[in-house]
């Protein structure tokens, strides 16, 4: 004999049981397609700071090249222009920093941008900042090998 546990409810039928499944598979949607535009902005900002790191080191390496010119700035800035272009992915660079220490033979060149987010302003982020960095260090034009200075701690 079969014994129902819900004596006195009626049987659900089986196209409410199906509308619930349905709803389920819905709601569990949102978080899915939300964890795929996260990751997917993730690699985007990954993808940035990889290309400005590559275009820093390029622009770097071409300014340790002409490092005694007068002109050195300006190849420099060229130099990250063309292997960093303009919008890259939505990215916008602020000015490129280039500091030079012609005693020591070092220059260092840095960037930063930032990149509009899309998907994690669900969560309250509007935009991801990258950063890199490049040091070159060439000998003095007194011809000794650049000494760098240690720093106090």
């Amino acid at each position: 004999m079969y014994v129902n546990r819900f004596d006195g409810l009626p049987p659900q039928s089986p196209s409410m049981a199906r509308r619930i499944l349905q709803g389920l598979l819905i709601a569990s949607l949102f978080p899915l397609a939300a964890g795929i535009g996260i990751g997917a902005e993730a690699v985007r900002g990954a993808v940035v700071q990889a290309r400005l790191a590559r275009a820093v080191d390029e622009a770097a390496l071409a300014g340790g090249r002409v490092m005694h010119d007068s002109q050195r700035d300006g190849h420099v800035r060229r130099f990250f222009e063309q292997a960093f272009p303009a919008g890259f992915l939505g990215a916008r660079t602020a000015p490129l920093e280039i500091d030079a220490d012609m005693e020591q033979g070092i220059l260092s060149v840095h960037a930063q941008a930032t990149v509009e987010a899309t998907f994690l302003r669900l969560i309250g982020v509007h935009d991801m900042t990258v950063e890199a960095e490049a040091l070159v260090r060439r000998p003095s034009r007194s011809g000794g090998e650049p000494k760098l200075k240690r720093a106090a701690s």
